[in-house]
């Protein structure tokens, strides 16, 4: 169902002479997928896919793992924070978030799909997944809410001629990452 209600947009604060916009306190920038999957394409031919991915998958972690972090310092229960950034990923562009627990009891790993990722479909068709920004996303949602360093790998993409991007996250250690 499309809304032309969002309440991110909403809340986003604009100061015209610093030319910057806030969420809740938060620096935030508005830049086309384009832009970044350009990024990405520049650094793959350079520097190679696996260079490449674990850039964007940094990248994605540290944005949110502050953000996550943020979240739980005002209040929020893990639970409610994992919401919120589902909710807020896909207010902010990112897609569509839909949250799968996977395997037996007692694994840890949690699969996610993600819908309309702004980066797969920037992106067009590819021989290999092309959304590490948002691997890197979600392991430090996960990460952060977890307290143990989860890694993610993502399994099907938009760009490879799937439906939508899934992503699996598995537990790596007992502490988080340095960084």
């Amino acid at each position: 169902m499309k809304t032309k209600h969002n309440p991110v947009l909403e809340a986003l604060q604009f100061d015209s002479e610093a030319g910057s916009l806030d969420f809740h306190g938060t620096r935030y920038m508005l830049i086309r997928p384009e832009t970044v999957v350009e990024i990405q394409k520049v650094i793959e031919e350079k520097f190679g896919v696996e260079t490449t991915r674990e850039i964007f998958y940094r990248s994605g972690f540290r944005g949110t793992s502050l953000t996550t972090q943020k979240l739980l310092n005002n209040g929020f229960t893990s639970e409610q924070c994992l919401k919120e950034m589902f909710r807020m990923g896909g207010h902010l562009g990112w897609g569509k978030f839909i949250l799968r627990n996977v395997g037996q009891k007692g694994e840890n790993k949690i699969e996610v799909i993600v819908l309309a990722s702004p980066f797969a479909r920037a992106f067009g068709p590819s021989t290999h997944p092309v959304c590490a920004m948002l691997c890197g996303a979600l392991a430090g949602i996960f990460t952060t809410l977890k307290g143990r360093l989860y890694k993610c790998e993502e399994t099907a993409c938009f760009s490879t001629n799937h439906p939508g991007c899934t992503f699996l996250l598995t537990i790596q250690g007992s502490g988080k990452p340095a960084g």
